[in-house]
């Protein structure tokens, strides 16, 4: 049985949670979430030890290739048994999705490649369909800080601030 919220100040500023409407996970304002447990490979803890630090060095180049990853979260959990990740990125699922497919599919190989069971490449799209559908598991608890405020959006802030404070210091 659900418990009813009692409006308060501290509800005040409540965040409307709604499904995705294009896929699975969570969704507050153009934030969407996805949240995943799969199986690891037998090798595939030694297999993402020994990739990791190049994956790791990498991420900013393959996520500013997409624009609208706020965070990618990865991690072997349950005696290296298991992997699970978390994604927060900006608006719909399937976009998402394709801009993974046609801008980053070659690390997502090396990243999850001979790791997570099942996985036989991003461009494979309906077994990476099936087996991010069999992994997902709806977040119980989703919050965003600024849910209206993309990647992009921040980028934009950043080269504007920049210019900003040049010409302040220009002008003193």
């Amino acid at each position: 049985m659900a418990t009813k919220v009692i409006d308060t100040e501290r509800t005040a500023m409540a965040q409307k949670v709604t499904p995705q409407p294009d896929g699975p996970g969570l969704r507050i304002g153009r934030r969407g979430e996805l949240t995943g447990i799969g199986k690891v490979t037998p090798d595939g803890a030694r297999i993402f030890r020994e990739r990791l630090p190049q994956f790791q060095a990498e991420a900013a180049y393959w996520e500013n290739r997409i624009g609208t990853v706020q965070s990618f979260r990865l991690f072997l959990f349950d005696n290296h048994t298991r992997i699970l990740f978390t994604i927060v990125y900006d608006d719909d699922f399937k976009p998402y999705v394709e801009d993974l497919m046609n801008y980053v599919s070659p690390w997502m190989d090396q990243i999850v490649g001979g790791v997570w069971e099942g996985y036989t490449s991003f461009k494979d799209v309906p077994t990476l369909m099936d087996l991010i559908h069999n992994a997902q598991v709806t977040a119980e608890f989703f919050y965003a800080a600024y849910p209206e405020i993309s990647c992009r959006d921040v980028q934009k802030m950043k080269r504007l601030s920049a210019a900003v404070s040049e010409r302040l210091d220009a002008a003193t």
